[in-house]
């Protein structure tokens, strides 16, 4: 590990528990770190479908509904993220900037971001203010990250031990 102040915390497609990030950042909060970014939450119904996915701004709290399949995108694996929610979601992270937060946590680096799109901007506005960041980066888009970070990043294990050894050393 090169303990920069950014890291991809890679995980794989068919990881089970991706609370890791959530946890680690409630953690930090819990001691006084400032925080920002945001999470994502796949809320699931009665039957156990995933029912929607919401993001979660780690500083207020704020919800904000980014994903809500229908019967036919679940059925045919369509994507159904909603983008002007997507969008609305990036002030989260030009305040994380703009407020100088300790350390954004980011759960995303999806298909938008893969394209150059959605979240780009901010996340390499808070690399290039040498903010620390974590983000989320699912295995398979781990060559695409690094070709556009000039593998300058950490990369760690996406689990609170690697997380929290990482922030020792950015500390």
């Amino acid at each position: 590990m090169t303990e920069t102040t950014f890291a991809a915390a890679v995980y794989a497609r068919d990881l089970e528990d991706r609370n890791a990030l959530s946890n680690f950042a409630a953690e930090l909060r819990g001691q006084g770190v400032r925080v920002g970014g945001l999470v994502q939450e796949v809320v699931r119904g009665d039957d156990g479908r995933m029912s929607r996915i919401d993001m979660v701004e780690l500083d207020t709290g704020r919800r904000i509904a980014i994903n809500r399949p229908t019967r036919e995108n679940l059925e045919n694996k369509t994507c159904s993220l909603n983008t002007n929610a997507l969008a609305e979601s990036t002030e989260a992270l030009r305040r994380a900037v703009r407020e100088r937060a300790d350390l954004i946590v980011l759960e995303k680096f999806g298909e938008q971001e893969q394209k150059g799109q959605g979240l780009c901007d901010e996340i390499f506005a808070a690399i290039a203010e040498d903010i620390p960041l974590l983000i989320a980066v699912p295995q398979f888009a781990l060559d695409l990250w690094q070709e556009r970070t000039g593998e300058m990043g950490d990369t760690l294990a996406y689990d609170l031990d690697a997380f929290r050894q990482w922030w020792g050393g950015v500390r």
